[in-house]
């Protein structure tokens, strides 16, 4: 009996051993999600700008080295350029257990070495979503997008709740301690990924450049429209589950209410990326994209309302199917509509937006210093909501897009 068609992209060897070592890579990552922002806030005495700050200076690196990120992705071995950063990753993982174990550490140092973090994440992001085109035939695309989605959103469920926990009752050293090992893991089952993946680099009828990316992009309306459509989701959305400790105040929970938080979205994204990794070439991918990023503010504004932290987690599923969903389609289709030589800079021109969210997350922790969590969480929803309604009112492009 063959695969159900959810999982019809494990039967790629290759792409298989690829989403098993990512699984341990993705946990790092999400478990760091947590992790950081509670980290700073804590030491911080829960100041809302502080946190701020630290989100901040995560995402500041992307709006400047993205395009030389997707640029060596296209250049140069991207499994070797994941186990590169795996090592960085699991040392600064290893610094800021020391730091918390002696008791040296404070929110700018968790700040610095942020920005490190989020130097090397510039690389990890495209190279990432860009190798699966190597693993895989163009027509398992959606679905191999969709399983590298769903295993990011079963670890979303997951690591976040166990970092919490031990956060909260053996210490955040611990909680670093697990994000090291994790990578570590990741690193020895790489080698069983090929090097290269199906495209060769060899063959190139486009510049190596990270400037091309730019020019490509002005060649290309579809990929422009994409770009676009990404830049207002990155911006406003991204930073929601890195803001959720200013949940903590309104709901009264500690770190390991956080983690109970960031479980039930990862369950929501679970079920979102498995929708649309089910969804085979489904033709009106266009208003189900507007769809689900709709839904995505809707779910917001309401848990900013919400008083009852049950009611909280219950509306984390539909953030978290909003969220993953949007997620799937908009990379599947950047992958799609891309040339297999330019993958990595387009992807990386899709990540050079995160390098915004700086200035959405400061004004967003200002909002909150000034009036409270809840006003600013509700500010960021009803942007996505209403950016929504615009697309499907005035964008035919995206509407009709298959």
């Amino acid at each position: 009996m063959g695969l159900p068609r959810t999982f019809d992209a494990l039967k790629v060897s290759e792409y298989r051993n690829y989403f098993v070592s990512m699984l341990f890579y993705l946990g790092a990552m999400q478990a760091t999600t947590l992790a950081r922002p509670v980290l700073a806030f804590e030491l911080s005495d829960r100041a809302p700008l502080v946190l701020g700050i630290v989100i901040a200076a995560n995402n500041a690196p992307s709006l400047v080295l993205s395009p030389f990120a997707g640029s060596l992705a296209d250049r140069m071995s991207m499994r070797n350029i994941l186990m590169v950063a795996a090592i960085l990753m699991a040392v600064f993982a290893g610094i800021t257990a020391l730091g918390v174990g002696y008791s040296v550490l404070d929110w700018w140092h968790v700040t610095i070495i942020g920005v490190f973090q989020g130097s090397v994440m510039v690389f990890i992001t495209p190279t990432r979503r860009a190798v699966i085109g190597g693993l895989v035939d163009r027509s398992l695309l959606l679905n191999a997008t969709g399983l590298h989605t769903m295993s990011q959103n079963t670890n979303r469920m997951l690591m976040p709740l166990v970092a919490g926990i031990l956060f909260a009752h053996a210490g955040p050293e611990w909680a670093y301690l697990l994000i090291g090992v994790l990578y570590i893991i990741a690193l020895f089952l790489l080698f069983l990924v090929p090097a290269q993946g199906s495209f060769s680099s060899s063959i190139r009828n486009r510049g190596g450049s990270a400037l091309e990316g730019f020019r490509y992009v002005r060649q290309q309306p579809v990929i422009k429209n994409l770009l676009l459509v990404g830049l207002v989701i990155t911006v406003f959305g991204q930073p929601f589950q890195h803001l959720l400790p200013l949940a903590q105040e309104f709901l009264q929970i500690e770190a390991d209410g956080v983690g109970l938080l960031f479980t039930f979205f990862g369950a929501g994204s679970l079920l979102g990326s498995t929708m649309s990794a089910s969804l085979g070439d489904f033709q009106r991918k266009g208003l189900l994209l507007i769809g689900f990023f709709m839904l995505f503010g809707a779910g917001v504004i309401g848990f900013a309302a919400s008083s009852w932290f049950w009611l909280s987690l219950v509306l984390m599923i539909p953030i978290g199917v909003g969220q993953s969903g949007r997620t799937v389609l908009h990379l599947a289709a950047l992958q799609v509509y891309t040339e297999d030589e330019m993958r990595g800079r387009i992807q990386a021109l899709n990540a050079m937006m995160g390098g915004l969210i700086p200035i959405a997350v400061l004004g967003i922790t200002a909002l909150a210093e000034i009036f409270n969590g809840r006003v600013a969480l509700s500010a960021t929803g009803g942007v996505i909501f209403m950016y929504g309604c615009w697309e499907i009112i005035f964008s035919k492009a995206l509407r009709n897009l298959k």
